[in-house]
């Protein structure tokens, strides 16, 4: 491994940082931080850092000086603590560091920094959060652009994966599910949910090369979050009968309902596939469904 070929991965004990950190050690030189949790894993070396922690961020970037940092550091919808203080101003000071220190940058954001008014979202949509977490991750990417750094903005959608551990939402929806709780998942809210491997396979073939600006890597599927659930729990061989459709337009709740992203530019650039849930699935061993035509995420 060249000694120049460095990469710091914020958040790297996260679910997706890391499936990246996993994939990154093959051809990096890679340092992961945690927060509160520390990590065993041997393949990169670890260090505990707070991004809110300004002066802490810039001594790290300033003693590792990585080529690239890709930053996955965030607090998630219902994960608990101040989003905007870790999701704005933890980014900015990451995305300060890494102009200071010379490392190309590429941030993880998300869909639901649209209003989900339009759907097929491209790269110059501009963003129009409704949520709390949608509107954090808009202020970070502002953050970002804002900072100097050769960085490039990953917008994403919903996570899903089951090795080495199921992902929180399948997680919750498989507990819920086997303990007879009703589930009510929203039929008019649209996502292109994404594999987690095909997603970190995804960005660490960035890393390789020097895309800046912005880019929509999502899965190749549009499904509602009624339509998704079912397919995770037959996929974990969990009986989807507690399962309740529900319209998020009647739930009084201020949410966006179709927050889908074109693609087009990801599919044409990177040679990692993003394939759909169904097709993820099959491959895994669930049978496709067969009751409906399978809608895209364009293209």
């Amino acid at each position: 491994m060249c000694a120049e070929r460095r990469m710091l991965v914020t958040g790297g004990s996260g679910y997706l940082g890391r499936w990246v950190v996993r994939l990154a050690c093959q051809r990096w030189a890679v340092t992961a931080t945690y927060c509160a949790h520390p990590v065993t894993e041997a393949e990169a070396a670890w260090v505990q850092l707070d991004i809110r922690d300004a002066v802490a961020v810039e001594e790290l970037l300033a003693r590792l000086r990585p080529a690239v940092v890709v930053h996955t550091a965030a607090v998630n919808p219902g994960g608990g603590g101040d989003l905007e203080e870790v999701n704005q101003q933890g980014t900015a000071n990451v995305a300060r560091a890494a102009a200071a220190a010379g490392a190309r940058l590429i941030h993880l954001s998300t869909d639901l920094v649209f209003d989900g008014r339009k759907g097929r979202y491209v790269e110059e949509d501009e963003p129009n959060p409704l949520t709390p977490y949608g509107h954090s991750k808009a202020l970070a990417e502002a953050a970002v652009r804002a900072s100097g750094a050769a960085a490039l903005i990953v917008r994403t959608s919903l996570i899903y994966g089951w090795r080495p551990q199921l992902d929180r939402q399948s997680r919750w929806l498989v507990e819920d599910a086997r303990a007879g709780r009703p589930l009510r998942l929203f039929t008019d809210e649209l996502r292109c949910p994404i594999w987690v491997e095909s997603l970190a396979a995804a960005v660490v073939e960035l890393a390789e090369g020097d895309e800046r600006g912005v880019l929509h890597v999502a899965g190749a599927q549009a499904l509602s979050r009624y339509e998704f659930g079912l397919r995770l729990l037959r996929f974990h061989g969990v009986d989807p009968a507690a399962v309740i459709p529900a319209l998020s337009r009647e739930s009084g709740l201020q949410r966006p309902l179709d927050c889908t992203l074109d693609c087009s530019r990801a599919r044409a650039l990177l040679a990692t596939p993003l394939p759909g849930v169904d097709e993820v699935l099959t491959a895994a061993g669930l049978p496709a469904s067969p009751r409906r035509r399978r809608r895209t995420c364009a293209p």
